[in-house]
């Protein structure tokens, strides 16, 4: 980090809100029984994000369950999907992030569900580690085309119940479950190589002391259970979905590197750079990973990047931009 230091804060962009819902289960985290956690009812396209830690003392199936309670069929699409177990629950976070990334770009119809009928996606999960998902769906009427509404349960179980969107949800603790307005954040992102070291948070704090957030990056929720709005400290399972231009301010070609750093505590993150999907090592708040390195000309360069928080680990990520006179020879890649 200290190779990084002094860095000068980059403008803000403003983001703007888009997409589905977002419906976040993360309360009770550390469930000690079987039971629901989380329950609304939602159409059309939505996101789901859990995050829950088995401490029953048994293994138990933690599970996204989506059940059809209009009175005519109805087609459930999934748009990228990714569940992680592990005993550390930033492991977890990680690699859901990562097969959701992989599979996000294609649409598959996940089932056809007649009255009744429920959608599962479910995950064992020994005692004592968590499960992570992350899961994007649209819900089509099948007769119409239109979209549909669908209750939506997080739940664990032992046995399969019978009807998941019946089952008597558990008290919540300290974190927070709610169903937020929107599932992704747009913007654009600019880096002047005159700036010289420059940084940028995702996903700090909305509120208080350590808050730098940026314009548009939260929205209030509201908690199905008990009515009350909500906040998603982190937007975890939001996808921000930024348009990186890097302006050289020179007439010699630029050596561009770009770091993360976990500012706000430590874990595994995954960031999407130019199409690619890289992961990081572990990271605590004193490392910054180098995840891509390129040159540019005078003419600048963007690149399109996607990142969101994993579950277990901590906000903000701050990105670090910087730059060097490039002097031949091949650049350094992404790693």
């Amino acid at each position: 980090m200290s190779t990084l230091k002094p860095a000068v804060p980059m403008t803000k962009p403003v983001l703007t809100p888009t997409g589905g819902k977002l419906i976040l289960s993360d309360s009770p985290e550390s469930p000690k029984t079987e039971g629901a956690y989380y329950r609304d009812n939602v159409s059309g396209q939505f996101r789901v994000f859990w995050h829950h830690q088995n401490m029953t003392g048994s293994p138990l199936n933690i599970s996204v369950a989506v059940t059809n309670t209009s009175d005519q069929s109805v087609m459930l699409f999934t748009e990228g999907q990714g569940v992680g177990v592990d005993y550390y629950p930033d492991v977890a976070g990680q690699a859901a992030l990562d097969d959701y990334m992989k599979t996000h770009a294609s649409q598959k119809l996940a089932a056809t569900l007649k009255p009744g009928e429920t959608y599962e996606l479910s995950a064992e999960t020994p005692d004592t580690y968590t499960a992570s998902g992350i899961v994007q769906l649209h819900a089509v009427n099948q007769r119409g085309n239109t979209d549909a509404s669908v209750t939506v349960t997080t739940l664990g179980y032992v046995h399969p119940p019978e009807h998941p969107e019946q089952v008597p949800i558990l008290p919540g603790d300290v974190h927070v479950r709610g169903t937020f307005p929107h599932f992704d954040r747009t913007g654009t992102l600019t880096y002047n190589t005159s700036a010289g070291n420059s940084l940028i948070r995702i996903s700090s704090a909305p509120s208080g002391k350590w808050s730098d957030s940026m314009p548009g990056e939260y929205e209030n929720g509201y908690n199905a259970v008990d009515g009350t709005t909500v906040v998603n400290s982190g937007n975890y399972g939001v996808m921000y979905n930024l348009s990186v231009e890097v302006n050289n301010e020179s007439d010699a070609q630029k050596l561009i590197s770009v770091y993360n750093s976990p500012s706000g505590g430590a874990g595994h993150y995954v960031i999407g750079w130019g199409g690619d999907i890289l992961q990081s090592g572990f990271l605590n708040y004193t490392q910054a990973w180098k995840f891509t390195e390129f040159k540019v000309n005078k003419k600048g360069k963007t690149v399109v990047a996607n990142l969101s928080l994993t579950g277990g680990a901590a906000g903000p990520q701050t990105l670090f931009f910087t730059n060097n006179d490039f002097l031949g020879g091949e650049a350094g890649g992404q790693h």
